[in-house]
């Protein structure tokens, strides 16, 4: 039974190496009334040019084929590439062709997309279900946590290929970084920095003779996954280490120059904090250098940022001066309380606050938002 909103709507199946499942699940998105049906045959070799033909062709199907293999990435982003350029459909789906997906729920999907189109919608998996391979549920469970810790976003099923989002989104997914598997991590790290909304529309779980017919290589895909998860931060720990070395260097060489000077040090008191002067001339002195550099290498590097500086350089200047009011006034009052060092105090602080830090940057300072446009 054909659906009004499945007319505009696109399904996009990457497929490699396929089985016996791929055409009659075409079949069943034809009856379903879908728009427009784009198969891509990702390098998958004469011997199985038999399971592609058998697929008819028409105005509604579409088969992109080349060679070599070169990686579900690619294969999604030239499906979309043809449809940015072929089709006017205002809806994308995109669905894996190895029968994890069942015509039903992506024509859910479909119908979920069109009553709510904005953002990227994630078909969700149940893990917790019997039948479901424990190194699936386990894998699924520590990337979705390990996500949230480094980009404040709970995504229950982030290996899932049923994607849904509108045609406004093409350009882009198709910029999105990543010619494998990686790409789909991507794909959602990209939509929680730029603040794309991502919802989960729950669908079946099926696992089928314990998913042998998937393509997945657990351990160099998933090594090239979690690559992808920790490379944003991997960069902000180096940029952070450089800065910081550059800013203990500083503030220790500023302490040292002030013990010539004892009449500059003096005590006084700010709100809970108890303030001894000669680190808080060493921390802001040091910090301005630091944090400039900081900024400057955070920008580019890390997160890529291609705003004008006076977009977000205002913001950064926020988060570097409360970093910096919390970094010598709890120096300073632990060194008062506890009477340690003010050398050795100022590095669990400022570990403690490089985590902050992390998180303001990533959330406010180079966080972008497609609805504001900023």
């Amino acid at each position: 039974m054909e659906s009004k909103p499945a007319q505009d709507t696109a399904i996009l199946i990457p497929s490699y190496k396929p089985d016996h499942k791929l055409a009659p699940y075409v079949q069943e998105l034809r009856e379903a009334g879908f728009g427009k049906i784009v198969i891509v045959d990702d390098g998958s070799g004469s011997d199985y040019a038999p399971i592609f033909q058998s697929i008819p062709h028409d105005d509604t199907v579409h088969i992109i084929q080349y060679e070599p293999n070169c990686g579900k990435g690619v294969a999604l982003k030239r499906g979309m590439e043809y449809l940015w350029n072929e089709s006017q459909c205002a809806y994308v789906i995109t669905a894996d062709s190895d029968g994890q997906h069942t015509a039903a729920d992506t024509l859910r999907m479909c119908e979920s997309l069109h009553a709510q189109g904005d953002g990227l919608l994630l078909g969700s998996r149940n893990f917790s279900e019997a039948h479901v391979p424990a190194k699936s549920m386990m894998g699924n469970r520590i990337t979705t946590a390990v996500f949230f810790v480094l980009y404040g976003r709970w995504i229950g099923d982030t290996q899932t290929g049923l994607r849904g989002f509108a045609r406004e989104l093409l350009p882009q997914m198709m910029a999105v970084r990543g010619d494998r598997y990686e790409y789909e991590m991507n794909m959602l790290i990209d939509c929680a920095t730029k603040k794309t909304p991502i919802r989960p529309l729950p669908i079946e779980t099926v696992y089928e003779n314990n998913n042998d017919g998937s393509h997945f290589r657990a351990v160099r895909d998933s090594a090239r996954i979690y690559w992808v998860i920790f490379s944003g931060f991997i960069r902000f720990i180096s940029t952070s280490l450089t800065c910081f070395l550059t800013d203990y260097g500083l503030y220790l060489l500023l302490l040292t120059a002030q013990q010539y000077k004892p009449g500059m040090a003096y005590d006084f008191r700010f709100l809970i904090f108890h303030i001894h002067t000669p680190i808080m001339i060493a921390t802001i002195v040091a910090r301005l250098v630091s944090g400039s550099l900081n900024f400057f290498l955070n920008k580019k590097f890390v997160f890529s940022d291609h705003h004008a500086v006076r977009k977000t350089l205002p913001r950064y200047l926020g988060v570097f001066i409360l970093i910096m009011l919390l970094s010598f006034g709890l120096t300073s009052s632990l060194h008062e309380w506890f009477g340690v060092s003010e050398r050795a105090v100022k590095l669990p602080v400022d570990i403690l606050l490089f985590w902050l830090s992390y998180q303001l940057q990533r959330r406010w300072v180079f966080g972008t938002s497609v609805e504001s446009g900023e």
